[in-house]
């Protein structure tokens, strides 16, 4: 495997060397309404959502370019289109910025990305050195594509250069347009010498960005534009550098509505003092994650992980879901992994996720941007979330709290949210008593196998038991006034429930996915394809309802049937033949998606049913095949500090292995779970922190450091002959270390049987 980079733990950062990996390396920048969508370049597309649409900010390039007025060598620092000898490149990966360095002739050049705390705006740094003992004579050229033409129509537009702000303004008048932020502004802290507004202006007609023809001209052209198909912005700076003199340059560029908020926000947020002021904010935030949950074992590599980076991309996930728009269950997954982050923000982002709960009790697929198809699962992830907010919390006042419904003026508390949620998974149910399957369930593939409200899914099943065994949770613990009769109600459906699961969801020891609205079976071995899916078997596993024999023998099924190489497959045997029964699934190719591939969401599920049966070595090892630097799968191109969405699986006709879809998924969060609170068993409760290690047998203890309602618990695992607890040197009985004053710190020690 080449070498791709290495992570620098104190400073925070992965440090990208190869300038060419197999595929682009991934980074994200985001605030409340902006987000970037980086590569290892720093390049890629910058959007806005507002009034739950998007507004592309930049299309896709950021560059700096440099003339030596001395030679007329002309090349681009970062993207390297002309694939100059760079004597350096590095691509910072930050946590919450992203610098690129490149070295060339004694010129070293980076350029620094950063998303302020709030606005539709992203900021740029460039600096250069001259490592040099001799004078350089340069130009030097930065250039953005932002995105102007929103309404489709190129003769709305008026695009100049502002002397007083230092930049490029493009104002985009479009008629009957209900978008609001129509203009965009390209603004700098040091006066351009020259500057292009058109593709043409810069690259030539025909030119490309290798070499643009502008360049090998002693000034940009300094045309106003309009009319255009393609703007861009491109600023000159001539500069002389002494030897070793070093220069910075600030950026600015985003959309507004008006001229006026453009001014404002150069004034807020160029300049160096700004910039770094709000660079150290990013840091900051990101360290409080880091502080709350750190965790010492014998692999570095999982340290790194679940210490830094997995809280990272489940920020992304409870901000921005999964980037193409906000998921309800999305979201709602991330915040439990998220909880202990940030419980103010976590409170927050369930408020305003539920929102989006129809009056019945289920919830809209997708918002920010809408996506409205009769899914079932959306109240399924509600209880569940809560249930960890509570447990991490304590906050209780959160169910009293009014929240609106989608489809619905009225307001009713968070708890009634919850309750329309559970009553409608318990009256949502088929002939066999199993749940409706609808649009679809966590998969969001099988989208036609219950379209006539007949088809029940096995898996939204188990689900629902899961989810009303969390719910019952909720009700003999937080002060609800009729929770004794709730809770019976429950019961008595739960054994309903589970035992038209067991007569009609078991076959042969193990679970079928479910029964499509034509009567047919999915995931049964009488079927052709589809014969046996992951889901549903670790979700029992994870559930109260079955033996622990009965979950050994089906987990036993899952080592024996879905392995390979690098993962777990999502199902066995791949669909080959489209099934209009079952939908989109089966007309994927084999291998990819839902269809055969290694999904790493569901690998994540599998992690913890392992360790919910005590099964720590299979947690472990299957944590380990999932990773970048598994040497079986040594060429993904997964980026060594994100979760990708899938690995292409063993039946793909092409790139088996391959790591496509980084940062967009679900599975950091239950990474992060699966590690903290089941490989480690620090699991948050009423009470206090609950131990429940199911450490590998390789490992000779664990450390871990975690802030819960604000006290600091140093604790350690070490192997026993049996199961002690010791809380500041005094052995108490029971795995639950209690809570403490606000603000103190203790020492625990737990002793575990292997």
């Amino acid at each position: 495997m080449r070498k791709i980079g290495y992570f620098d733990n104190e400073k925070r950062e992965y440090i990208i060397e190869n300038m060419y990996p197999r595929r682009p390396l991934k980074n994200h920048l985001w605030n409340e309404g902006l987000i970037i969508d980086l590569d290892q370049f720093g390049n890629g597309l910058s959007k806005a959502c507002i009034n739950k649409e998007f507004r592309p900010l930049i299309n896709d390039y950021r560059l700096v370019y440099v003339r030596d007025n001395e030679n007329g060598e002309i090349y681009d620092i970062n993207r390297n289109f002309a694939k100059k000898d760079f004597t350096l490149f590095r691509s910072r990966v930050g946590l919450g910025y992203h610098t690129i360095e490149s070295a060339y002739k004694g010129l070293a050049v980076s350029m620094t990305i950063l998303v302020p705390e709030t606005g539709f705006v992203e900021l740029h740094r460039v600096t250069l050195k001259n490592e040099t003992d001799a004078r350089k004579n340069l130009s030097v050229y930065t250039y953005v594509s932002p995105n102007i033409n929103i309404s489709q129509n190129q003769a709305y537009t008026r695009a100049r250069y502002d002397e007083q702000y230092m930049g490029l303004y493009y104002a985009h008048k479009a008629h009957k347009l209900q978008q609001e932020y129509r203009d965009v502004f390209y603004y700098s802290d040091t006066p351009a010498d020259a500057w292009a507004l058109s593709k043409d202006d810069f690259l030539g007609v025909y030119g490309d960005f290798a070499l643009p023809d502008s360049l090998t001209k002693a000034s940009l052209p300094c045309n106003f534009a309009t009319f255009e198909p393609y703007y861009i912005g491109a600023l000159q700076f001539n500069i002389v550098l002494e030897p070793q003199e070093e220069r910075e340059f600030y950026f600015a560029v985003g959309t507004v509505r008006q001229e006026e908020e453009a001014k404002a926000l150069a004034t807020k947020y160029i300049g160096k003092t700004a910039f770094h002021k709000e660079l150290k904010k990013q840091k900051e935030k990101s360290e409080e994650h880091i502080c709350t949950a750190f965790i010492e074992t014998e692999d570095e590599y999982l340290n790194t992980m679940a210490n830094i980076w997995l809280k990272r991309q489940m920020s992304l996930g409870k901000t921005w879901g999964r980037v193409y728009g906000k998921g309800f269950r999305d979201v709602l997954q991330d915040i439990t992994g998220f909880v202990s982050l940030d419980k103010p923000l976590a409170r927050e982002r369930i408020l305003y996720t539920l929102k989006h709960q129809f009056i019945n009790g289920n919830a809209i697929r997708m918002f920010d941007p809408i996506l409205d198809y009769p899914y079932q699962d959306m109240p399924a992830w509600i209880a569940p979330t809560l249930l960890a907010y509570l447990k991490e919390s304590g906050d209780f006042s959160i169910l009293n709290e009014e929240v609106g419904y989608y489809d619905d003026e009225r307001k009713e508390s968070v708890f009634m949210h919850v309750k329309r949620g559970m009553d409608y998974l318990f009256s949502t149910q088929g002939e066999h008593g199993l749940s409706l399957w609808g649009g679809g369930d966590w998969n969001d593939s099988i989208d036609s196998a219950g379209l006539q409200m007949k088809g029940e899914s096995v898996w939204l099943s188990v689900a629902t038991m899961n989810c009303s065994r969390d719910y019952i949770e909720i009700l003999e613990n937080a002060p609800i006034d009729n929770a004794a009769e709730l809770i019976a109600d429950t019961k008595a459906k739960r054994e309903k429930l589970k035992a038209s699961i067991m007569k009609y969801g078991m076959e042969n020891g193990r679970f079928i996915y479910g029964i499509n609205d034509w009567g047919e079976r999915v995931g049964s071995e009488e079927c052709k394809e589809g014969k046996f899916f992951l889901n549903p078997q670790t979700w029992a596993t994870m559930s109260d309802f079955l033996t622990l024999e009965e979950k050994q023998r089906v987990m036993d099924l899952v080592e024996s049937r879905l392995k390979c190489d690098y993962g777990y497959m999502l199902q066995d045997t791949p669909y080959l033949t489209p099934d209009p029964h079952l939908g989109r699934l089966t007309y994927f190719e084999p291998g990819v998606y839902e269809n055969g591939s290694v999904y790493n969401h569901g690998v994540m599920f599998k992690i913890v049913a392992d360790c919910c049966i005590g099964r720590g070595d299979n947690a472990w090892n299957t944590l380990k095949m999932n990773r970048y630097d598994n040497p079986q799968n040594p060429n993904s191109g997964v980026e060594p500090y994100a979760i990708s969405n899938m690995y292409f699986g063993p039946s793909a006709i092409h790139k088996k292995g391959f790591a496509p879809q980084s940062w967009i998924t679900g599975s950091a969060g239950w990474m992060y779970r699966a590690i903290i609170e089941f490989l480690l068993g620090v699991k948050p409760d009423f009470d206090g922190l609950k131990l429940v290690p199911c450490l590998p047998t390789s490992w000779n203890g664990a450390k871990i450091t975690r802030i819960f309602r604000e006290v600091k618990y140093s604790i350690e695992f070490i192997p026993g002959e049996e199961n002690r607890l010791i809380v500041d040197d005094k052995e108490i009985s029971g795995n639950i270390v209690p809570l403490f004053e606000k603000g103190s710190e203790h020492s625990v020690v737990y002793y575990y049987a292997r």
